[in-house]
């Protein structure tokens, strides 16, 4: 598909790279001969320096086989009316960055029909919600849920007392209804099979009915259960942190924001009912003490620079503080800072762009894509057409592009976990996971030939 992405920064980078690795034709416009520079050199794109809300330079770009635009500049302004002319010039689909949450209210749906949006995404927002689920679940490193909830997929660290730390996958008995799709060991992520063993410090993406993860984040860390997320720390009161301690409060957690800025402070404050927001800096060990930070049961540094949410992260594990998440605006820091200790760390772009794929890849049957570890792995929910060439085929005798496993199957809602002997139905959803490389063919494996 030709896709056109107005705007350049962080998050447009991160959607085109998706995109190009999706192998769709993709063209960025963008007013900065900076960027455009660093463009030429990194990304297989075709670039046009100008302004996106132009409908003559959109008609030089030539709008005929054009299927989304998808703008994410800096100005709220410019990405609605680039997306309104978009449409007017006969796009079909137009995505729009903002981050003014009065746009996405319930209420406003007409708004958005009429300014010719067929999606608003709010990247703080969505990284808030995300953040939120994450808390909400103590003992995994991230939560995804499919099938309208009725499969969840849960990340969990290996620690070296669980019991099946040497064991190969074959010889351990997981809760019926469970299948390990994904280990992440030394940065690298591997789909599993029957002789994959399972080490200390690994990473494990397991999936399943929701019913049955309740089982298993017992038994792979049954330290952490009874010690419910309830008193958090939040060091920045950016987008970010403004839309987070309004959602942690709203979810009955007890809630502190440090935050050096003053106005920041005064508009939090007058945003939240409960939540303490104190006027400091977040580095100052005496200030950590004082406002009894060990006392927390997380701290989520939020601030726009990488280095001091590490320290920030780092002074608050030698306070005691159980667990540390840490925002990156450089996703090639995740692992790093993960091997120094830090127990979470997020990338918002990377968010913001999964979220944004999900909305591309409507139409081919995907109902929902989460990705996970800074995209080193995709989780992709399908449901199967009657004219689907997998309808009626045992998952023995597919021949899945590259490196995936089908680890869920929701039939009338019922959740399977799939043996070689499963054969497949129209109406199934599958829920597969697989590395990024892989996902286009994939989706293009389960198409009906043409």
């Amino acid at each position: 598909m030709k896709i056109i992405v107005v705007g350049a920064g962080k998050v447009g980078y991160s959607v085109a790279q998706r995109l190009v690795q999706d192998e769709h034709d993709v063209y960025i416009i963008e007013k900065s001969a900076e960027r455009i520079r660093n463009l030429e050199n990194s990304l297989d794109v075709s670039i046009v320096q100008g302004n996106g809300t132009s409908l003559r330079l959109l008609q030089e770009i030539g709008m005929d086989d054009v299927g989304m635009l998808i703008a994410v500049t800096d100005s709220d302004e410019v990405n609605m009316l680039a997306c309104s002319v978009a449409k007017i010039a006969g796009v079909p689909r137009t995505i729009a960055r903002v981050r003014d949450n009065e746009y996405l209210r319930d209420g406003n749906s007409e708004v958005q029909e009429r300014l010719g949006v067929d999606l608003f995404i709010n990247p703080e927002l969505v990284t808030a919600q995300e953040l939120v689920q994450i808390l909400q679940t103590p003992a995994a490193l991230d939560v995804e849920d499919f099938a309208s909830g009725a499969v969840r997929l849960m990340e969990f660290k290996v620690s070296e007392d669980v019991q099946y730390v040497g064991k190969k996958l074959r010889d351990i008995r997981f809760p019926a209804g469970v299948l390990i799709v994904g280990i992440l060991r030394n940065g690298e992520m591997i789909i599993p099979h029957g002789e994959s063993q399972l080490l200390a410090y690994d990473k494990v993406f397991i999936l399943g009915s929701k019913d049955s993860m309740e089982e298993v984040t017992q038994e792979f860390h049954e330290e952490n259960m009874g010690l419910r997320t309830k008193r958090v720390v939040l060091v920045g009161a950016g987008l970010i942190g403004c839309n987070l301690a309004i959602l942690l409060e709203r979810a009955g957690f007890i809630v502190k924001v440090i935050e050096k800025d003053l106005q920041r402070c005064e508009y939090l404050a007058n945003q939240v009912n409960n939540t303490m927001v104190i006027n400091g800096d977040g580095t100052n060990m005496d200030l950590l003490e004082a406002e009894e930070i060990s006392d927390s049961d997380a701290i989520i540094c939020l601030t726009n620079d990488d280095k001091l949410n590490l320290l920030v992260a780092l002074l608050a594990k030698h306070l005691g503080v159980p667990k540390t998440i840490v925002r990156v605006g450089r996703p090639e820091y995740i692992v790093l800072m993960e091997q120094v200790g830090i127990d979470i760390v997020f990338s918002p772009r990377l968010l913001t762009s999964g979220e944004i794929l999900r909305m591309v890849r409507r139409g081919e049957n995907v109902l929902n894509i989460s990705t996970f570890e800074g995209s080193k792995a995709e989780a992709v929910e399908v449901e199967l057409s009657e004219v689907s060439p997998l309808v009626n085929c045992a998952l023995k005798d597919l021949r899945l592009p590259g490196k995936a496993l089908i680890g869920a199957i929701v039939r009338n809602g019922a959740t399977i976990v799939p043996t070689g002997n499963t054969v497949l139905e129209a109406q199934d959803h599958i829920i597969f996971f697989t590395l990024p490389d892989y996902v286009n063919k994939l989706l293009t494996y389960l198409q009906p030939p043409r």
